[in-house]
C-alpha cells in the first residue's frame, strides 16, 4: 500500500475518532466533558497534521492513481469544508 494512502487513511480515522469521541454521551464513556473535549481536540490536531502532510506530498507527485489521490487530498478538503460551514453559520446567526 502506498504511504500516501496510509497517511490519508490514518487522517480519516483520527478525524472520525475525534468526531465520535465528541458525540458520545457521557453515560457511555464515563468521561467528564472536559476529558472528552481534550481527547477530541488531540484527535483533530493529529488528523489535521496528517492531512496536511499527505496533501503536500500528493501535490509533489504526478503519477498517482485516483484512490491514492483521494485518500491523500480528501481529509484536508473535508476539514476545509467543515471550517467553511462553521464560519458561515457563525456569520449568518450573528
Amino acid at each position: 500500500m502506498h504511504h500516501l494512502r496510509k497517511l490519508g487513511l490514518a487522517s480519516f480515522f483520527l478525524l472520525g475518532l475525534g468526531l465520535v469521541i465528541g458525540a458520545l454521551p457521557r453515560s457511555t464513556t464515563g468521561w467528564t466533558p472536559r476529558t472528552a473535549v481534550v481527547l477530541a481536540l488531540i484527535c483533530y490536531g493529529l488528523g489535521l497534521i496528517l492531512a496536511l502532510v499527505a496533501f503536500m506530498n500528493a501535490q509533489r507527485r504526478e503519477n498517482l492513481d485516483s484512490t491514492t489521490k483521494f485518500l491523500a487530498r480528501g481529509p484536508l478538503a473535508l476539514v476545509t469544508i467543515g471550517v467553511l460551514v462553521f464560519f458561515l453559520r457563525a456569520m449568518i446567526l450573528g
